[in-house]
């Protein structure tokens, strides 16, 4: 094993949306990082729009990447590369579709709001958006998110305006809008980290219509590939090395964890030192990360003594249609979402279940056209090939999709642990999802169908068809297998015995350890939660670098 005698103020394992943000916060301050990145390093070059490379093949972002699933512990299991994450440096973040949503002020309040539910492990965060406000309006400078300030009438309350102006809306998004507001909604111009003019030294969008997925070859798309990492490497206290996959997290007599021992892209073994480790490997890699690293300190796994490492495992579930229309809509153009309506977010008691979600005019699976032939037609009705295909491919242009991200609830039975026969392709225990849906995301997901189908026929489309591929739709005989969308696995709250980190994602366990990914949330929320990790990393940083100062931590 390679042994390096300098130890580091830090040790960051991952480098997306939370451990991007640390390294660029912690490196501004002084302190010398090093950062681990199981995947490579991406170029501008490796970014393109095509479907089969990126999508479907996932060539570039998770090649060879191995992890397991199953719906539940009687259930066989499924191995190959099923979880909907970037292996590389910059994360996740790198293909994410920037839509950049602030939490409401109930999200963070789940439980006290709602009050226990049957089969659900439902839980307050340690902290309010209050808490996370200022954070919320760091992120948006940082990443030059663009939108109207106040258009959305149900947003929690904020002291800034968005930094970039938005989008312009192509015709579909006047469509969606149009029957939204037919319906007695409030259409707004959904918030996106896609510079809609030059800003913070990055081009702006050039409406290519392949964001989701997709890394951005002009980086007009904010990721911390495009704005964190490069600051961090300026400062020069950055040590940055791709391609190194952390097998073990060792640590000391005293229970404090010294570094992190990886695999390069060889098999070599090395070993780096820090006084801190902070893990933002996502809700899936940071909870295997953990379980790997038993000891006789923590025989069930490092920090792990609550039994919560791993446990109450969230996605989003999507509910979608496509309206077919008679005109060219321009879908397949701009950014993959450009309006939205939130009406239906807070709890109603007269619809059944609880929470709830938003909804916009998108161009997920309208885009590019094997999406749209597999997502639409391929797996619902008409031919699949030949002339029947070919006129169902006509239709391209004229689709639009209205697809929702609505929240789901916690299960403790839903967990991410490590699978006792499959490796990964380093030889390591493959973390094993095991997750089925609570009855209220299935009730959920059928309500909001019915409410986006309404939108679509009320926006003119001439017929509507189901998006009932595995992965965008939920009901009692189809789970969601993989998410672009991981939170839960390694709980923030106060009370130790039920939580894996305190408010400040501090190791209740191993003082030295921090956690800034999204396993740190207790409830997934009915937005995409990159916004949110993005402003509580900020959030941690600031903490982390004045207890440093003090010498405190």
């Amino acid at each position: 094993m390679k042994a390096s005698s300098e130890i580091f103020d830090v040790c960051v394992i991952g480098t997306g949306a939370g451990g991007g943000v640390m390294i660029d916060q912690l490196t501004a301050a002084g302190m010398r990082v090093v950062a681990l990145e199981r995947g490579p390093h991406f170029t501008q070059a490796d970014f393109d729009e095509d479907e089969l490379k990126n999508i479907v093949r996932k060539n570039v972002f998770a090649e060879g990447k191995v992890d397991c699933y199953r719906p539940d512990k009687n259930s066989p299991t499924e191995s190959g590369n099923i979880a909907e994450i970037v292996h590389g440096v910059g994360g996740s973040i790198t293909h994410w579709g920037a839509w950049a949503w602030r939490f409401r002020e109930d999200d963070f309040h789940v439980l006290s709001k709602e009050g226990p539910i049957a089969g659900a492990s439902l839980a307050d965060w340690p902290i309010s958006y209050f808490d996370l406000e200022p954070y919320y309006n760091r992120a948006e400078l940082d990443f030059g998110v663009a939108g109207v300030a106040g258009s959305n009438p149900f947003d929690a309350p904020r002291k800034q305006a968005y930094p970039n102006p938005p989008h312009p809306w192509r015709p579909s998004s006047h469509k969606f809008a149009h029957g939204a507001k037919k319906m007695g909604y409030t259409p707004f111009s959904l918030p996106v980290a896609i510079n809609s003019q030059v800003y913070g030294n990055r081009p702006p969008c050039m409406q290519g219509g392949a964001c989701r997925s997709n890394g951005c070859p002009i980086n007009a798309k904010a990721t911390t590939f495009s704005v964190s990492l490069p600051r961090a490497m300026a400062t020069g206290l950055l040590d940055l090395r791709a391609e190194a996959t952390v097998y073990d997290l060792p640590l000391n007599k005293e229970g404090k964890i010294i570094g992190a021992r990886y695999l390069d892209a060889n098999g070599n073994q090395h070993e780096v030192k820090a006084k801190h480790v902070i893990l933002a490997a996502g809700a899936i890699g940071t909870a295997q990360l953990l379980l790997m690293a038993k000891s006789s300190q923590f025989p069930q796994g490092l920090a792990n003594g609550s039994g919560q490492v791993g446990k109450n495992y969230t996605f989003h579930h999507y509910p979608a249609v496509a309206g077919v229309f008679e005109e060219d809509l321009r879908t397949y153009t701009g950014i993959e979402s450009l309006v939205a309506v939130d009406d239906l977010h807070p709890s109603d008691a007269k619809r059944g279940f609880i929470r709830g979600g938003v909804f916009s005019e998108s161009n997920a699976l309208s885009n590019q056209p094997l999406a749209f032939a597999a997502g639409l037609h391929g797996a619902t009705e008409g031919a699949r090939w030949g002339a029947g295909f070919k006129d169902k491919l006509r239709e391209f242009p004229r689709t639009m999709v209205i697809a929702g991200i609505c929240e789901e609830l916690p299960m403790e039975s839903n967990q991410v642990d490590l699978d006792p026969e499959i490796k990964d392709k380093s030889g390591l225990p493959a973390p094993r999802i095991t997750k089925k849906h609570h009855q209220n995301d299935i009730d959920m997901h059928q309500w909001f169908l019915k409410r986006i189908n309404e939108v679509a026929v009320a926006s003119g489309a001439s017929k509507v068809l189901p998006v009932r591929i595995p992965g965008s739709f939920i009901d009692k005989d189809n789970a969601l297998k993989s998410n672009p969308h991981n939170h839960g696995t390694c709980r923030m709250g106060n009370d130790p015995s039920k939580s894996v980190v305190n408010k400040w994602c501090q190791s209740h366990e191993v003082p030295n350890l921090w956690i800034t990914d999204a396993s740190v949330f207790p409830t997934a929320g009915g937005y995409n939660p990159t916004l949110t990790i993005l402003a509580n990393a900020y959030r941690v940083a600031d903490y982390f670098i004045e207890q440093a100062k003090s010498q405190s931590i």
